[in-house]
């Protein structure tokens, strides 16, 4: 029938379209590869905001919303190094020093509100705060040992560091931690599972970081990448005990708020 010859089509233009990509991919992956090379962050890439302020743009005239926008305006003009939270605020705002820039935000569910340039979702947030908590709280200590630590969140396609070898992936941040003559860059994606599976390209991007760190041969600079699932363990299925997630560099951000920071960090090779 016509409707059965239709669907054929439809099913052949879809398989000749994912063929299409993967070829695509393979090739692009195959000039890439040989070209790799390290260069330094300078102020004009285009994970670093040109703009020299933010824009906050209201669909509607909320006067909560209003005053608590202007709260924040003031906090940050009188530069004070922390803002106390409203949990029932639409906004949420981290100043993190170690972050190349600052301050990052996060909408409330729901609310009509637009930020320029960056916006952080919840598991996001969440990550950077823990992150920000831990180093307050060793912040003599990484002093002491002579650790620099520093934060970027990494903007999506046609802008951040993205990778054809896991299908075009954008992981959310990158973590450089500065040790010595060391530097060890690391790829982080706080991220729900639910959708995923332990076959899932980022999920085995922790092998394949390697494989590139290998090809840059720079002895100095090593590479890792951690998805922080925002996915509690039980929930995930997926005939895998925690022990063996953690050898695949997945943490569990629910599970473990108060520790998986730590076993990051001591899993990039640094010893605190």
């Amino acid at each position: 029938t016509f409707d059965d010859v239709l669907l054929l089509q439809q099913v052949a233009l879809e398989l000749l379209k994912k063929y299409c990509r993967h070829y695509y991919n393979y090739r692009k992956q195959e000039y890439i590869e040989p070209r790799l090379e390290l260069r330094d962050l300078t102020r004009h890439d285009d994970n670093i905001p040109r703009e020299d302020a933010y824009q906050l743009i209201l669909d509607g005239d909320e006067e909560q919303v209003i005053e608590e926008i202007q709260r924040i305006k003031k906090f940050l003009e009188e530069k004070k190094p922390d803002l106390p939270q409203t949990e029932t605020g639409p906004l949420k705002v981290c100043c993190f020093d170690r972050h190349l820039f600052q301050p990052l935000f996060r909408i409330r569910s729901g609310e009509k509100i637009t930020v320029r340039s960056v916006v952080l979702n919840e598991s996001e947030y969440q990550f950077v705060t823990d992150l920000k908590k831990w180093c307050d709280e060793h912040k003599a200590v990484l002093e002491k040992n002579e650790i620099e630590l520093f934060l970027l969140r990494n903007m999506g396609r046609g802008k951040g560091v993205g990778f054809f070898e896991a299908g075009n992936f954008h992981p959310d941040f990158i973590l450089w931690v500065l040790t010595g003559d060391k530097q060890h860059i690391t790829f982080i994606e706080p991220h729900g599972l639910m959708h995923e599976g332990p076959g899932s390209k980022k999920v085995l991007f922790f092998q394949q970081i390697k494989n590139i760190g290998q090809r840059l041969k720079a002895p100095k600079i090593i590479l890792n990448s951690f998805i922080l699932s925002w996915t509690p363990y039980q929930q995930l299925e997926w005939g895998k005990t925690q022990e063996e997630l953690e050898d695949m560099n997945l943490l569990f951000m629910k599970d473990h708020q108060n520790s998986y920071i730590k076993t990051m960090i001591h899993k990039i090779g640094i010893s605190i």
